[in-house]
């Protein structure tokens, strides 16, 4: 299913345009869904309907919705909240209302004479601003609004409950709380996202005639990640599979202080499915896990005053890397002098690709520009902390819009971004984006992120592209997290947990 944001709709519907369904079409088909719509709603809708119209085209669509219900005999009441139709379309739409039944009130004229009927309405539809809105609602639609809320009728929104922003998902003050949503042609990215998504109510999007090839020139199209890309982007293992089928992964993770990172990893990689799996890590670290792990191989290397991985080994990790087909670096590592150094060598050197997590993401956060030299694909796992410290900003102004910096991110870098968040995007670099909402709040604990890793890393090393690989790893990481939720619940469940419930998921896919 395809997201769009306010700037992509906007072309959608000029390449529609200048394809031959024009303009006024779209509105014509907005309005007669939204209509439809209305009528099949369990509601008395004899005791009125009540349309608030801006003066762009979201009041166009309502011209022509509460034309057709006037036509059915329904009492129709239209406000027109900012004043006469401006634009010509909506203007139309506006003159052939006039010859109905409905009755037309100018907001500022007769707030009483509204008031009274709100409270009396089985019905407020919201067509005052749509998907291009931000900012602040006006002072009297902010009064308005905030009369409507308190009344007992069903509140529905066209498009987008106004004040909404379409693009982060912020609502403006007194934006009301629909109950209902019609939105048109696509559902929009800021509905994912709360508090705009909990403002929406139930959402319906409803289908106006947009042509598959008004698509065509949008850039970085977004998909929301659902199973079945799943059952497609992981293939069925055949009959005669064996190891060497399934690649090569070289996990260059942990510390002295942080074994477990690089353990939870490993594990996650496997559960995945890779063949075969090199631990490449601290002395310390290996004589560590090798006690529970033993489905992987470990390289065992020198180690610095910390117990982190010393610098001196980086060729003997690049020869280690030689027949990989993907590598982890960085869950765990340590930030010095001597991982720093390492970090910056490999990602120069590695002929694989790289999943890029954590520490190996702070290693190089002042010269993120590296990446640049990659020999091959690189995926990054940042949080919105790391995602600000590697463009430079503030952890508040990434969250204003995550998506907009993931894109930003990648484009400069030619990687695939994993923002990491609620919900999940991924910029990836086939300029295509993906975004999940699968996972939980139990994910909220120091080792998901390495399990995520472990998961995108397993999915490169078996041939899958990043894109694929980084957008299957996070929609699975989080539904396993979810059917961990719902038999050990958010409050007690571990990211150990997650990865136990792996191989349940895969069962459920036949894989």
């Amino acid at each position: 299913m395809y997201l769009v944001t306010p700037k992509q709709m906007k072309i959608i519907e000029k390449n529609s345009n200048d394809g031959g369904i024009s303009y006024k079409t779209l509105m014509q088909n907005a309005g007669t869904q939204l209509a439809q719509f209305i009528t099949e709603l369990p509601l008395d809708l004899s005791k009125g309907i009540i349309f608030f119209c801006g003066n762009g085209n979201n009041g166009g669509d309502g011209f022509v919705a509460a034309k057709m219900l006037s036509q059915a005999g329904f009492p129709v009441t239209v406000v027109l909240m900012c004043g006469d139709p401006a634009t010509e379309i909506a203007g139309e739409a506006f003159l052939d209302l006039s010859g109905e039944s409905a009755e037309v009130l100018f907001l500022n004229d007769n707030i009483e004479k509204i008031f009274s009927e709100i409270s009396s309405a089985a019905l407020i539809v919201d067509a005052v601003f749509g998907t291009g809105f931000h900012g602040e609602l006006p002072p009297q639609i902010k009064a308005c609004f905030s009369y409507t809320a308190r009344a007992a009728c069903k509140k529905l929104a066209v498009d987008v409950p106004s004040g909404g922003n379409c693009l982060t998902g912020e609502i403006a003050e007194n934006t009301l709380k629909c109950d209902y949503t019609v939105t048109f042609g696509y559902k929009k990215l800021g509905q994912e996202f709360s508090p705009l998504k909990e403002y929406c109510g139930e959402l319906l999007v409803a289908d106006i005639g947009i042509p598959k090839n008004a698509f065509s020139n949008i850039e970085r199209p977004i998909s929301k990640l659902e199973f079945s890309n799943m059952e497609t982007i992981i293939p069925p293992r055949a009959p005669d599979s064996h190891k060497g089928i399934f690649g090569r992964l070289v996990n260059i993770s942990g510390s002295k202080k942080m074994p477990g990172a690089c353990a939870m990893s490993t594990l996650a990689a496997l559960r995945c499915g890779v063949g075969l799996c090199t631990i490449a890590s601290a002395k310390s670290v290996c004589s560590a896990l090798s006690a529970n792990i033993y489905e992987t191989m470990y390289l065992p290397l020198e180690e610095n005053e910390n117990g982190e991985i010393a610098f001196s080994n980086a060729e003997k990790i690049l020869a280690g890397c030689e027949k990989a087909s993907a590598v982890i670096i960085g869950c765990g590592l340590g930030v010095s002098e001597d991982t720093q150094k390492l970090v910056e060598f490999l990602i120069q050197n590695l002929k694989s690709p790289i999943v890029l997590d954590a520490d190996g993401i702070n290693c190089i956060a002042s010269r993120i520009d590296i990446i640049k030299n990659a020999k091959a694909g690189v995926v990054l796992t940042p949080h919105p902390g790391e995602l600000a410290r590697l463009l430079g900003i503030t952890v508040e102004e990434v969250l204003k819009d995550r998506f907009g910096y993931a894109i930003k991110l990648s484009n400069e870098l030619g990687a695939t971004v994993v923002a990491k968040g609620v919900p999940t995007f991924i910029a990836a670099d086939n300029g295509f984006c993906f975004l999940s909402d699968t996972g939980n709040p139990g994910l909220s604990r120091g080792g998901s992120g390495d399990i995520l890793t472990g998961m995108i890393a397993s999915f490169i090393a078996q041939g899958i592209p990043p894109a694929e690989a980084a957008a299957a790893g996070v929609f699975l990481h989080g539904m396993a997290a979810d059917m961990t939720a719902e038999n050990l619940s958010m409050q007690g469940m571990l990211p150990t947990d997650v990865i136990a419930h792996l191989p349940l998921l895969f069962k459920k896919m036949n894989r």
